[in-house]
This record gives C-alpha cells, sequence and structure tokens, in this order.
C-alpha cells in the first residue's frame, strides 16, 4: 500500500521550508531512516528522512521551491501502485493541468492571448520589473515554457530606452535575505526596540590564559571560546540574575546556564548552544565547541543545536578589533563581546613597567534585569576569573 511523506514541521518559528536538492529518484527503493531531501528552514540546513520502506513512486517539489508543513512530498510504495488514489503519475497531473488552458484557448478565442493565462515570471524578476515600472504582459519570455527571465526584463528596458543606457538598463542590485538572515534580523530589530541597553567594559590581563592555552602542543590547544564559556558559566551561577529575560514586569531565572556562541558562515550567523555549561569540564565544553562550530560551517547544525540559550558570547578576537558592543540576543539579559588580544607596556603593583597581554571584554546589559553596579560586578567576575586561569 502506497505512503505519502509529509514535511515535517522542523522550526520554530516558520511553517515552510526551502527544498534545496532531492537526494533520491523517482524509481528508487529506500529503507526507513534514508535521506530523502536536504531543506532550508529559517534557520539551518536540514536532511528529511524517510520513515518507511518501499520504491519511491513519485516526488513532488523542486529546488529552491518553499513547502508548507505537512504537505505531501513524496509517495512510497511497490512498483504498479502509482496508479492507485494515494498516488498520482505524474502525466496525469500534467493532463490536469493543462486541459483546461487548452479548451479556454479554443472556446475563447475572442479574448486577448495575454488575459488567457498569468505572467510566467520568478519573484525577483517581478520585484525588479515593479521597481522599474514595467508592465510584465509587455515583456516576451524566452526561458522554459515561456518564462520571462531577468535578461528578458533587461533587454525590454534597453529597447525602450534606445538602448542608450548601460548594459543593465539600470536595473537595481539588490540581495534577498535567506531565511536565516530573515530571522536574524527580525532577532535584532525585537531586541534594540524593547530592550534597554547599556554598555560596560574592561580590560583583561590574559597572560595566564594564553601560558594555560599554550602548556600544550598545537593539537589538543583549547578553543579560546571554549575558556570563555566555561568561565562564563560560573560567573552565571554566582549572578543567576544575568542568566535570566524579562518579561510581564518580571525576571524570571532560566534553570539551566545554556550559552551560545556565535558563528559566522560565509553571510550567514548562527548561534550554537552548548548546553548545561555549568556541568561540564572545560575539554568537555571544547569538544562541543568545536562540534557545534564545524556543523555552523557546514550549515549542517540542527534545531536542538541552536535552541534554548540563555546567554551569548560573541568573539572576534580573530580580527583586529579592540572592542566591540553587541545587541543582545532576545530575550536574554546579557551579550559579552570579546576583542582581540594585544600587547601593551603596563604599570605592575610594584611601580615597574611589564609588556602584558590584554584584551577588552564588553557587556551589552538589559538594564531591567540589572542596574549598573550588579552589571559591573558580575563583569568583574569574569575578569577575575580569566586572569586567573589555569
Amino acid at each position: 500500500m502506497a505512503v505519502e511523506i509529509k514535511m515535517p514541521n522542523l522550526s520554530q518559528t516558520t511553517d515552510e521550508v526551502k527544498l534545496l536538492r532531492w537526494m533520491v529518484k523517482e524509481g528508487d527503493r529506500v529503507k526507513k531512516g534514508d535521506i530523502l531531501c536536504e531543506v532550508e528552514t529559517d534557520k539551518v540546513n536540514m536532511e528529511v528522512e524517510s520513515f518507511a520502506d518501499g520504491v519511491v513512486l513519485k516526488l513532488d517539489g523542486k529546488q529552491d521551491q518553499q513547502i508548507k508543513t505537512g504537505s505531501v512530498i513524496a509517495v512510497l510504495g511497490e512498483k504498479g501502485e502509482i496508479t492507485s488514489s494515494a498516488a498520482v503519475s505524474k502525466e496525469e497531473n500534467f493532463k490536469k493541468e493543462e486541459i483546461p488552458e487548452r479548451e479556454v484557448k479554443k472556446e475563447d478565442h475572442r479574448i486577448p492571448e495575454k488575459d488567457l493565462s498569468k505572467i510566467k515570471a520568478t519573484k525577483l524578476v517581478q520585484r525588479l520589473a515593479d521597481k522599474n515600472n514595467v508592465d510584465l504582459s509587455e515583456v516576451k519570455g524566452t526561458g522554459p515554457r515561456g518564462i520571462i527571465t531577468k535578461k528578458d526584463l533587461e533587454d525590454h528596458i534597453n529597447n525602450k530606452k534606445g538602448d542608450t543606457g548601460s548594459s543593465k538598463g539600470g536595473i537595481e542590485e539588490y540581495w534577498s535575505l535567506t531565511p536565516n538572515q530573515q530571522a536574524v534580523s527580525a532577532n535584532i530589530y525585537k531586541s534594540k526596540t524593547s530592550i534597554p541597553h547599556y554598555y560596560l567594559k574592561t580590560e583583561v590581563l590574559a597572560d595566564s590564559l594564553l601560558k594555560s592555552r599554550n602548556a600544550v602542543g598545537d593539537s589538543g590547544k583549547i578553543s579560546m571560546y571554549s575558556y570563555f564559556i566555561y568561565y562564563c558559566a560560573k560567573a552565571l551561577e554566582k549572578f543567576p540574575r544575568l542568566n535570566g529575560y524579562f518579561k510581564d514586569n518580571k525576571i524570571y531565572r532560566n534553570p539551566r546556564i545554556n550559552i551560545g556562541f556565535a558563528v559566522a558562515a560565509d553571510d550567514e550567523l548562527y548561534v550554537p548552544i552548548l548546553k548545561d555549561a555549568n556541568k561540564k569540564q572545560l575539554q568537555e565544553i571544547d569538544q562541543e565547541v568545536k562540534r557545534l562550530a564545524a556543523r555552523a560551517r557546514d550549515k549542517k547544525l540542527e534545531p536542538g543545536d541552536i535552541s534554548g540559550g540563555t546567554f551569548t558570547i560573541s568573539n572576534l578576537g580573530i580580527y583586529p578589533i579592540d572592542e566591540f558592543y553587541g545587541v543582545i540576543n532576545y530575550p536574554q539579559a546579557v551579550l559579552l563581546a570579546i576583542g582581540k588580544i594585544g600587547k601593551i607596556l603596563k604599570v605592575t603593583d610594584d611601580n615597574t613597567i611589564a609588556i602584558r597581554n590584554v584584551f577588552n571584554i564588553t557587556g551589552s546589559f538589559d538594564h531591567r534585569i540589572a542596574n549598573g553596579a550588579q552589571a559591573a560586578s558580575f563583569l568583574t567576575e569574569i575578569k577575575r576569573l580569566l586572569e586567573e586561569a589555569g
């Protein structure tokens, strides 16, 4: 008996995903657990597995198509079942779509041809046409089945201008946001417009930390992010208020310390979450950080990898950035921003001058959750722990 495979709910913030590619084709035999396709949610790329065995009788969806949660994306069964009520062949689908259109053309020849069917153009071309005040019904499409391409639109604009302009015909260029970038943008906007930010900065001596880190060879070297997560988790145990969030004029304390760390992957920004960081040893945290960072750069993070965060760290220490002021990851209370390690001349306690390794840490705080004195005490505790590392 044929079985329908539906698109599962893979995101907490959207009921649509984008189909990136099929991993199987019609006629293939698959087993339960085999990967059917790869999709993009608002945050990460994910793989959709089959929950049944059988031959792929039908695949429904094209590359880059947005698919609703719960939609049938595949039909599995045995050869010969394609004509059953559970599955309809591609040929039958094609006939259902095409026959009414042909009948209209034959029976109502008085209607102008351009009104007989919808204009075929991608959303990108439609947006460009709107920006340039172009009626797409006047543009001849040269793409598959008459679809209007971007070049068709550019040529049309050039022809109307007598081809006196540039080769692009004055079309405005822009970049569309990916689902992940849209989610990040919405979070940042909500944070900056609803959380009263303020910022505190302090300088951290890094000599002890670097000595501890360099005590092992390169192969066993601990990630700097791992140190920051490890010591922030200890500080949050002492200052649980800073691990909370504000809602309905109340401050709620999160029962777990789940620390997120920002990872850039091409044009994308991800924040993988290290769960229960206060219960893990430094080496455990480092293994998890490296695993999650690799998954983020490969865009293979799963929903559980990016959900449940209570505190966020952003480290730009690999760049020549001395300090920066981050945006709180809504609805959290703090974002800790870390700059590069550099050398300075510093007067020591015995009034001698020494070359020291230092870096700046800046906290972005929600003023409703922590006042200046509370935030300063928290930042001072992180500074102490980092300076005494090792």
